[in-house]
């Protein structure tokens, strides 16, 4: 009920949300002068801003990955058409690299994969192969969609197996994409490299859980943990291992060719 002030000048009496001016409750939402208090409307927000210590954390890993980016592309084979390999290829990477501090951070934390940072990583991929079929090597840009596609097939079918969700078979599907350029053995490696990581963390898990229980069933557990681990950060650490693998290669054939 209201009190007899908020009776006469038509605001919420101070034990509901408006006090008797009209500005907000002592405990509530907003202070006098229209804004937010402290324990109200911005612990709402909390969850939803970062920390300057993450901000600055993210921007270095960006910084840090295009720089990989730019060092695996750097020996590309250029060539002389609208958009040389190296450029074209570099476009996609950067692409990546923009969004993967925040995917993994929110894969961890909340096993999810927001629609808008893979759509960050597709556009970037749908503009390099844009700009390679634009270039002069339109056999390539088919190769990248037709394996991106099949990616997509079979990430759905695990995802209705519930192996996988469906960000990590969108991401999945971007990164074959991408790698499709290089060659045969580094697309494999990425799948088998993602693979590996993902069953090596389910079996921590697992193990972790059985060492807590007196009553152990291996494999419910094993399946349990396996459900349960973030394939995200595995697609992407994946996904820079070989293209860190690239640029080693060019650094090493580099090297042998100046002795």
């Amino acid at each position: 009920m209201t009190s007899s002030d908020g009776l006469e000048d038509g605001t919420m009496s101070s034990d509901r949300t408006r006090s008797a001016d009209g500005t907000g409750s002592p405990d509530g939402t907003r202070s006098a002068d229209g804004t937010r208090s402290a324990d109200g409307g911005s612990a709402r927000g909390r969850g939803w801003t970062l920390t300057e210590r993450t901000q600055a954390s993210e921007a270095v890993a960006v910084a840090a990955l295009s720089t990989v980016a730019v060092a695996a592309t750097a020996a590309t084979p250029h060539a002389d058409n609208l958009a040389n390999a190296g450029a074209v290829t570099l476009v996609g990477f950067l692409g990546v690299a923009a969004v993967t501090p925040a995917l993994v951070r929110i894969d961890l934390a909340e096993r999810r994969l927001p629609n808008v940072l893979v759509g960050v990583a597709a556009g970037a991929w749908a503009v390099s192969t844009t700009l390679r079929a634009a270039g002069g090597d339109p056999a390539q840009a088919v190769t990248s969609l037709a394996l991106a596609l099949a990616a997509a097939v079979f990430g759905l079918l695990a995802a209705l197996g519930g192996g996988l969700g469906m960000g990590d078979v969108k991401l999945g599907a971007v990164m074959t994409g991408l790698l499709s350029t290089g060659d045969l053995t580094a697309l494999l490696g990425f799948w088998g490299f993602a693979g590996t990581l993902a069953i090596g963390v389910a079996g921590v898990r697992a193990f972790g859980t059985r060492s807590r229980r007196s009553c152990s069933h291996p494999a419910a557990d094993s399946a349990r943990a396996f459900r349960g681990v973030p394939f995200g950060p595995c697609l992407l650490a994946a996904f820079w291992c070989v293209v860190a693998s690239r640029s080693a290669g060019v650094g090493i054939d580099t090297v042998v060719t100046a002795l």
